[in-house]
């Protein structure tokens, strides 16, 4: 058994519903909240709910005993964590004046420009790496799942038995 594999399906429930929260107000404890807050709880946050729900899913319904995903699929959901908790982090926002442009990296530094671009090109990264982290676990949970347990030797498979 991949104990990595264990520990990261015994934890996909709470961490995706940790993550889902992050997204929608993690940004708040840095300060960072304006319009796009709104635009996120209608976008990005019913879009990740989905996407791990249906990842859930699939991963607690394989095959085998005790249940686990296989390593690829375990770094897969890490790297998909990973990539939303900083997506979730430095997505910048804006208000409705010229001067409330604020980003995690403009409130830890003092505004600039330059560290609000740098703010949202980091969260535009982490959701590109969330992404990718995606698609390899959607993929592997999908097509290369954990393979079937093999019948007990010397009974049929279908449950047929057979005739004395």
């Amino acid at each position: 058994m991949n104990t990595l594999g264990r520990a990261v399906l015994l934890s996909m429930i709470p961490v995706n519903v940790l993550v889902i929260a992050w997204i929608a107000i993690g940004r708040v404890a840095y300060g960072v909240i304006g319009w796009f807050w709104i635009i996120l709880l209608v976008t990005a946050v019913p879009l990740a709910l989905i996407a791990l729900l249906v990842t859930t899913v699939l991963a607690w319904t394989q095959h085998g005993r005790p249940r686990s995903l296989t390593g690829l699929q375990a770094a897969g959901q890490l790297v998909t964590w990973a990539g939303l908790v900083v997506f979730g982090a430095f997505m910048p926002d804006f208000g409705d004046t010229d001067d409330s442009q604020v980003a995690l990296l403009t409130q830890a530094f003092g505004y600039s420009d330059s560290l609000f671009e740098l703010s949202f090109l980091v969260s535009t990264a982490g959701a590109v790496v969330a992404i990718a982290g995606y698609i390899v676990l959607l993929s592997t949970l999908s097509f290369v799942r954990r393979p079937a347990p093999a019948p007990p030797a010397g009974r049929p498979r279908g449950g047929a038995t057979m005739a004395a």
